[in-house]
């Protein structure tokens, strides 16, 4: 195997900067709300733009002479393999829809020299919150402009996917599988999964490149699910309420009391897993009341969830005649549950890191990646970092660097691939 360990050489050979500081401009963030997919138009409009990409550099479809977007917004191609053997590589299109993805205008500051970085509209990166920038002293710096998040989140994997697929078509000497691509929508909002086309992908083995600094690796991820209470009151005029009025947005406000504080995201870190509560809806009459809740181990979750709704039946027994509904549905699984009877996987992807020159954090991410539903549908798919740091947020930043060492893992992991075979 020839070991890509030099970043530089990513920098120089492609276009994996100029394809990140493109793609960012594409505003691709997902929408809950909507039932379509993908959630959003604008996100076929960057899939349009990769499907050309990938057909310039000579890819081809899986199964069909040309690279193709389905009707749900699914990137999917193919570069045909000099050994046996099929590995997949994914990441996703869209981007968070918490905050302002419209306009984005990347800043590009060269020779980062250490210190705080001003971005703009009030926004400082500080190395005492993010001690990652001290690893980058004389770096590429890409940053927001504070107005918006930067959308590395994972357009850094998309650039590091085609940065390593600019070198494999550079040198076709080198052994490798058939590679399978997969770009799809609606991650952020836990649908990248739903209509994953698996029987076409059809790979034994897939990496998201998904993942955060230099060097990690996502074997675990929490568990995850969604609750949703709906309280149901008695409405009254408030001049003639007394005795007669239940007001749902009260006894909303009573549930969010009694979750516990030290078992929110702002309190927790680490293996704690906790109850968040993300939008509260309706009036006096009838409300909603959404949260999410995690944990690592799924049976600690499932208790989390039993305590939620012991919580609410409290809310009954105090007042009758208030209406409260629980409705807990899963969103996915810990993809340790799956991959620890895969230790191969993990192994290759530690060599692959290893070999570019990186020691490899092996940490489980407070979070949730496609493939951790990917995983559980029977496609052991672990996460791969693509460099970006403080998603989701106008203090978003990557190096070029680190993303050029996300190309070099990715390289690495193929040639092991089509050294195994497998």
């Amino acid at each position: 195997m020839r070991s890509f360990d030099d970043p530089t050489e990513i920098l120089r050979r492609t276009r994996i900067v100029g394809r990140l500081l493109d793609y960012v401009g594409f505003d691709t963030q997902s929408d809950e709300a909507s039932a379509t997919c993908p959630s959003t138009a604008t996100q076929l409009d960057l899939g349009r733009r990769l499907v050309n990409e990938l057909t310039d550099l000579g890819l081809c479809g899986m199964g069909e002479d040309a690279v193709s977007m389905d009707e749900n917004g699914y990137v999917l191609a193919e570069l045909p393999g000099t050994t046996a053997g099929r590995i997949g590589l994914c990441a996703h299109i869209d981007t968070a829809p918490q905050f302002s993805g419209t306009g984005v205008s990347p800043r590009v500051l060269e020779g980062y020299g250490g210190g705080p970085i001003d971005v703009g509209q009030g926004v400082v990166i500080d190395p005492v919150d993010t001690p990652e920038l001290l690893e980058c002293v004389g770096d590429t710096i890409i940053t927001t402009d504070g107005r918006t998040l930067l959308g590395a989140d994972d357009k850094s994997g998309i650039a590091a996917i085609m940065g390593a697929l600019e070198i494999l078509v550079q040198e076709p000497a080198l052994k490798r599988p058939t590679v399978r691509v997969c770009f799809n929508p609606d991650e952020e909002i836990g649908r990248g999964a739903d209509r994953f086309p698996l029987e076409r992908f059809d790979c034994p083995v897939a990496f998201t490149i998904d993942g955060g600094f230099s060097g990690e690796i996502n074997l675990e991820t929490f568990s995850a699910d969604k609750a949703v209470i709906t309280l149901t009151g008695v409405s009254m005029h408030p001049g003639t309420a007394k005795g007669k009025m239940v007001n749902a947005l009260t006894y909303a406000g009573r549930l969010l009391a009694a979750l516990p504080p030290a078992e929110s995201p702002e309190r927790t870190d680490g293996r704690d897993g906790f109850y968040h509560p993300v939008s509260v809806s309706g009036d006096a009459a009838a409300c909603r009341v959404q949260l999410i809740l995690r944990d690592f181990d799924t049976a600690v979750l499932e208790e989390r969830g039993r305590r939620l709704e012991a919580m609410c039946a409290a809310l009954r027994a105090e007042e009758p005649r208030l209406d409260v509904r629980v409705e807990i549905t899963e969103q996915y699984r810990n993809m340790h549950d799956v991959l620890s009877r895969h230790p191969d996987t993990a192994a290759l992807l530690e060599r692959a890191v290893r070999a570019a020159g990186i020691e490899p954090n092996v940490k489980p991410i407070r979070g949730g990646t496609d493939g951790s539903r990917l995983t559980a549908m029977g496609m052991p798919t672990p996460n791969l970092f693509a460099g970006g740091v403080n998603f989701h947020g106008p203090a978003e930043w990557i190096s070029t660097r680190v993303l050029a060492q996300s190309a070099c893992a990715i390289l690495n992991l193929v040639q092991l691939y089509g050294e195994r075979g497998a």
